[in-house]
C-alpha cells in the first residue's frame, strides 16, 4: 500500500536524477504530504530520460453494485498486473519511475490506527518507485500514474503487508524503463532488502491529506 508520499527535498531528488544522467530537476516548493489525484513529477523514457507531470491514480472503469463505475487507483499489485486486462497493456508498454523522498504508512491493530510512519531510503535522500501510466486521448490532460506494490519484506511487514516496488540501483531503474519481456520485469517487482529503508514514527498530523509542512515528518516517540 502507498497512499501518501513526501517530495520535499529538492537536493535529494536532484542527486538521484543526476546519478541517472539527468539534469532536469527544477526547484520545487517542498511537498510533504502528496496524496492521490495530486500531481507527481515522473521519469519517462522514449529514447532519452525526461520528466513529466502526471496525476497520481489511474482511472479505471470497473463493475460496481449498480453498474460500471470509474475510480482512481493509485496502486497496482505486482501479482495482478499481468492477469488484468486493465493493467496488462500498461505494464507492457507504459512504465515510469516515480522519484520521492519518502512515503507514509499506517500501522493498525484490530483495524484501529495506532501509529503513522515516515519511511525513507536508508542510504540516500530519494528513491524510485516502479510505476505504470495511462495517457489520455486529450493532450491537454495529464497522464495518470499508478505505483506498483508488492508483498512487504520482514521490516515493512511490522507496519503493513504491502509496500511499493523500490528500484534501488540505476541498472534496475533503467531496466524497468527499457526491458520488454515478462520474466525480466517480474523479477524487478520484488520487495527491497530489509536494511534499505528507515522507519520514523510521526504524529497523526500527517493523517489528514490537507495538512502540509515539515510537521508531517517530525519524529515522535511511540
Amino acid at each position: 500500500m502507498c497512499g501518501r508520499v513526501n517530495v520535499s527535498d529538492n537536493e535529494g531528488v536532484r542527486l538521484l536524477l543526476e546519478s541517472m544522467g539527468m539534469q532536469t530537476w527544477p526547484t520545487r516548493d517542498p511537498r510533504f504530504n502528496v496524496a492521490p489525484t495530486q500531481t507527481l513529477d515522473v521519469v519517462t523514457f522514449d529514447g532519452e530520460l525526461a520528466l513529466e507531470a502526471m496525476s497520481w491514480g489511474v482511472s479505471m472503469t470497473i463493475p460496481g453494485k449498480t453498474g460500471m463505475v470509474t475510480k482512481r487507483v493509485q496502486n497496482s499489485r505486482d501479482d495482478k498486473v499481468w492477469s488484468s486486462r486493465l493493467w496488462k497493456p500498461l505494464i507492457e508498454h507504459h512504465r515510469v519511475l516515480v522519484p520521492v523522498n519518502g512515503f507514509y504508512e499506517w500501522k493498525r491493530e484490530n483495524r484501529k490506527l495506532v501509529a503513522a510512519y515516515h519511511i525513507t531510503p536508508a542510504h540516500q535522500g530519494a528513491m524510485f518507485f516502479a510505476g505504470i501510466c495511462k495517457r489520455s486521448s486529450d493532450p491537454s490532460q495529464h497522464a495518470e500514474v499508478s505505483v506498483i506494490t508488492t508483498a512487504a519484506n520482514d521490516s515493512m511487514s511490522q507496519v503493513h503487508d504491502r509496500m511499493p516496488v523500490i528500484l534501488t540501483s540505476n541498472n534496475a531503474a533503467m531496466a524497468w524503463l527499457q526491458e520488454s519481456d515478462k520474466v525480466s520485469l517480474t523479477e524487478l517487482m520484488t520487495a527491497t532488502s530489509n536494511d534499505a529503508l528507515t522507519f520514523t514514527p510521526v504524529s497523526s498530523y500527517v493523517n489528514k491529506s490537507s495538512n502540509e509542512g515539515s510537521q508531517c515528518i517530525e519524529p515522535m516517540a511511540i
